[in-house]
């Protein structure tokens, strides 16, 4: 298990200053322009990342690297290392996370042990494949940034979706975690329940950290 670590983590870091382009070629797969569109470069990076590092389960519920229960997590970057947005964590069922707590939830899991793979995007990038490998972290929540999640994590539980209000939900909540629409657009629903119990249909959400969190885990020697 330390040796599978040790490998893992020479790699990432022996990616730090390689250009996404370049990793592409080897792989022999072309790069998109920005001129494609967001929709159609959304996640590329990611993946580049995660086929180059040989992530194992992703489209499972499990840590991207199962044996080492390690989630890995691209984050675009600026030349101070700020993240350009939030961290997507994990999808949210607002009917099942109602009876959860955090001991038990989806998010810790995610959250338990993290590789972040920083990508700086540079101000003046033609194309998706300019991204370059800045910085590599593994991290695992501190006592007191556990207790950071927990306390946002209680807040949306409580006040929203056990009472039905996950509709209410804004992106100003939350000190570390936030919540923020997941849906393709505001008619991509699924099932949940109203302030009164009523079934109904609610919008896609899902848990993200936001960006000085991560920015601060970065910067951490």
């Amino acid at each position: 298990m330390k040796d599978e670590l040790a490998a893992l983590m020479a790699h990432a870091r022996a990616l730090v200053g390689v250009d996404l382009a370049e990793l592409a070629d080897q792989m022999g797969l072309p790069v998109p322009l920005h001129a494609a569109g967001p929709e159609r470069t959304k996640g590329w990076s990611g993946q580049i990342i995660e086929r180059e590092l040989g992530v194992e389960t992703k489209g499972t519920s499990g840590p991207d690297f199962a044996n080492l229960g390690i989630e890995l997590k691209t984050v675009p970057v600026d030349e101070a290392g700020k993240p350009h947005e939030s961290t997507a964590v994990c999808q949210i069922d607002p009917v099942a996370i109602a009876g959860e707590s955090w001991e038990t939830s989806t998010a810790r899991k995610k959250l338990a042990r993290v590789l972040f793979v920083a990508l700086l995007v540079p101000a003046e990038a033609r194309s998706v494949g300019e991204r370059r490998v800045s910085a590599v972290r593994l991290w695992s929540p501190s006592p007191e940034q556990e207790r950071t999640l927990r306390a946002d994590f209680d807040l949306f539980v409580r006040e929203y979706f056990r009472r039905g209000r996950s509709d209410a939900i804004t992106g100003h909540l939350g000190v570390a975690l936030q919540v923020r629409p997941k849906g393709k657009d505001a008619a991509d629903r699924r099932d949940g329940y109203d302030e009164t119990g009523a079934a109904t249909r609610v919008g896609k959400c899902g848990f993200y950290l936001r960006p000085a969190f991560v920015a601060a885990i970065l910067r951490a020697p």
